[in-house]
């Protein structure tokens, strides 16, 4: 009977910390979008500075958790955004400015952001 506790807890522990694990990640993903949301706003007005600044903080704030992102989610997910990131920074600190093409690679990286804590989320979908 004791083992069967010592289980029960265990898969308790295991499921608070994963409640835990979708709570943060949504919490900073949805800090970058907000950031790059505000880039994006700004480039639109043609402050490329004020863009690229705020994106380059994303960048780093990105960088900042690899460590615990590398330990919690799929290596391919999170190369893939630091590179969507290097990407919408290229095309801020450009000679030549690219409104369309800085909009739409910042929309992919926007929209890879919310599909990174979907893919963590406890559905039939995912489950399956």
């Amino acid at each position: 009977m004791r083992r069967l506790w010592i289980s029960v807890g265990l898969i308790a522990l295991m499921a608070a910390l994963s409640g835990l694990h979708i709570w943060h990640l949504n919490d900073f993903t949805g800090q970058l979008t907000a950031q790059l949301t505000r880039a994006q706003e700004l480039a639109e007005r043609e402050d490329w500075e004020g863009a690229a600044r705020l994106t380059r903080q994303a960048k780093d704030r990105w960088t900042g958790h690899e460590g615990y992102l590398h330990i919690t989610l799929r290596h391919a997910d999170i190369d893939a955004i630091l590179v969507s990131l290097d990407e919408t920074l290229a095309f801020l600190e450009g000679a030549e400015k690219q409104p369309a093409e800085y909009a739409a690679a910042n929309a992919r990286l926007l929209t890879q952001l919310g599909l990174l804590v979907e893919a963590e989320l406890p559905t039939i979908t995912n489950l399956l």
